[in-house]
């Protein structure tokens, strides 16, 4: 019987091997192709940038800065994701750590942002609208909430350009029906 066992795992790890070997391949199943093409549409995100972000917590009448950081964004998982991870973490405010993939079945991209001070990971959903990636996360519901009892949620517009860009971040408490302006997130290409 254990001899019947082993012959049977070498047979199945034999047999397996290319299963488990296209985990590390290039080679993409034609289920992947629509995925991975609308990703390529977001190559000018790829790279080491400079963020410099300014905050505004009345509605955009009053900004200030917090402490530059440097970001890396690259493609994972066989291009099929896009990661943005602080270099090094920024004193004196938040750090964001973030994955953008695309939904082919509900033709949306899709943000995870996972802050290191409150530990949510917001949920955002959305569509390229001409040169720009616009997302909220109303759908998720993954909202803030606030001291009076109301949730807040977040619009994000990411300029879809090389070298210099900028990410806006507005924020509604009444579920989309009006925004206003809360970050200014300007991102400079390093390399």
């Amino acid at each position: 019987m254990k001899i019947l066992w082993t012959v049977g795992m070498v047979f199945f790890a034999v047999m397996s091997k290319p299963v488990f070997a296209f985990e590390d391949s290039a080679v993409r199943p034609a289920i992947s192709e629509k995925p991975y093409t609308m990703m390529q549409k977001l190559n000018s995100l790829a790279g080491q940038w400079q963020m410099e972000t300014k905050v505004s917590m009345d509605g955009g009448k009053t900004w200030t800065s917090a402490p530059k950081n440097r970001v890396t964004i690259q493609y994972d998982h066989k291009d099929m994701v896009i990661s943005e991870k602080p270099v090094k973490a920024a004193n004196g405010g938040f750090n964001m750590l973030s994955f953008i993939t695309y939904d082919q079945y509900r033709d949306v991209y899709r943000k995870a942002a996972i802050d290191d001070v409150w530990g949510i990971m917001d949920i955002y959903e959305g569509k390229i609208h001409g040169d720009k990636l616009v997302m909220t996360n109303l759908k998720s519901q993954t909202l803030f909430p606030l001291e009076d009892g109301k949730w807040r949620g977040f619009r994000l517009t990411l300029e879809l350009k090389s070298d210099l860009r900028q990410m806006t971040v507005e924020s509604t408490d009444d579920n989309g029906e009006s925004w206003s302006p809360n970050f200014v997130i300007t991102y400079t290409k390093v390399s």
